[in-house]
């Protein structure tokens, strides 16, 4: 934990934070691990800051690379509603399970490492843009890492969700422990915490904490981060969490990522193998069997699952005199009508007074509700 670090570290993690350009934060990450004492205590700190130290080394070189027309380019940007990137060992099956539920072109090889680089995809489920993006394959070893295993594992923490694609032919329980290994090494996790810790920076309006505090107050939380030298940012918190939580999150420790486990090639398992797969692995994510090569893939309930883990709601507008849009808002946990108007910026400048809302768990439809009124997954919402 990153507890009780001097002031002059944490100088040096404010000039970190105000650096600009990749060159910038390498000299100043550089900087703030040799004021880091090494300890115990602080051997995960130094692990994670070492890891960023490589990592920026890295884009800084493939993006001179690029400038010379050399290197893959492996950052996919974020298209439609949710990014979900798919993941797994060489032969998995990845890149056919892409090519069978969206639209995108891959090709499928039993060479291992064929993918060298990400290949996105587009589907559409129950009116939400989900965007696959199949991943060159890790590698087996979870305690080494090359350079492809930590550019996915940059993919994995910009996605808003993960596939893990197991080979049912190449004992899928051991395949699962390694990956979610390797990953754990890597500061990413598919096991939801008891508590989450976002800390989004501000511009202005001081610091907020948003959630329950327990075991310490809104004022330690508040005089952590003004001891960082961040005066400006909102604490969100979810669950059950500690001070050094918070301080953990200003370092962008471990990310807990939801995730779902396709076990591939599944004609080839007995109904026993498959609950004994479900015992071992099912705790932490869902786990469904699947055929590329037959085609015996439930693409609904899959979609439907990720759509639970992410909390996602779709929430759908509508002009006076005029249908609903086709294509909701898809936003991510309960929203207020005040919260969704933010999101959108033709209503930025107007004084709303009220809204309409169409829904089934209301006792008639319309209903006029005030800017207080939660929506939910499927509403139909006319501003006034």
């Amino acid at each position: 934990m990153p507890a009780n670090l001097p002031a002059e570290a944490k100088a040096k993690w404010r000039k970190y934070l105000e650096a600009r350009t990749p060159e910038e934060k390498l000299k100043a990450l550089q900087e703030f691990l040799s004021a880091v004492p090494k300890h115990k205590g602080t051997e995960k700190l130094v692990s994670q800051i070492r890891h960023k130290i490589a990592v920026l080394r890295r884009e800084i070189e493939e993006s001179k690379k690029r400038k010379k027309g050399k290197g893959p380019k492996l950052f996919v940007e974020k298209e439609g509603d949710i990014q979900i990137v798919i993941i797994g060992f060489p032969n998995s099956g990845k890149s056919t399970l892409l090519s069978k539920i969206t639209n995108a072109k891959t090709e499928a090889s039993e060479i291992p490492y064929a993918t060298k680089k990400p290949v996105p995809g587009m589907a559409v489920h129950k009116d939400i843009y989900i965007q696959l993006v199949d991943t060159p394959s890790l590698s087996e070893d979870p305690y080494k890492f090359t350079t492809i295993d930590r550019q996915v594992a940059t993919l994995i923490r910009n996605a808003d969700g993960v596939i893990i694609v197991l080979d049912a032919l190449n004992n899928p329980i051991n395949q699962f422990y390694l990956l979610e290994e390797k990953l754990k090494n890597l500061n990413i996790i598919f096991k939801k915490p008891k508590g989450i810790v976002k800390i989004e920076r501000k511009r202005s309006g001081g610091i907020m904490v948003v959630g329950e505090c327990k075991n310490f107050t809104r004022d330690d939380a508040v005089n952590l981060l003004r001891s960082y030298g961040i005066y400006h940012a909102v604490i969100k918190i979810v669950g059950e969490v500690t001070l050094d939580d918070i301080e953990n999150a200003l370092f962008e420790s471990t990310v807990y990522k939801p995730a779902v486990i396709l076990v591939n090639k599944s004609e080839a398992l007995s109904d026993e193998d498959k609950k004994e797969i479900v015992r071992s692995i099912g705790i932490t994510c869902s786990v469904f069997f699947v055929s590329c090569i037959t085609g015996d893939i439930n693409i609904g309930e899959l979609f439907d699952t990720l759509m639970k883990l992410l909390d996602l709601n779709r929430i759908y507008l509508k002009e006076p005199g005029k249908p609903p849009s086709r294509r909701p808002l898809v936003v991510k946990g309960l929203i207020k009508v005040s919260e969704l108007i933010e999101k959108i910026p033709s209503l930025s400048n107007r004084k709303v007074k009220y809204a309409k809302v169409w829904s089934s768990r209301l006792p008639f439809s319309p209903q006029k509700v005030g800017l207080d009124f939660i929506l939910c997954d499927g509403d139909i919402v006319e501003i006034h």
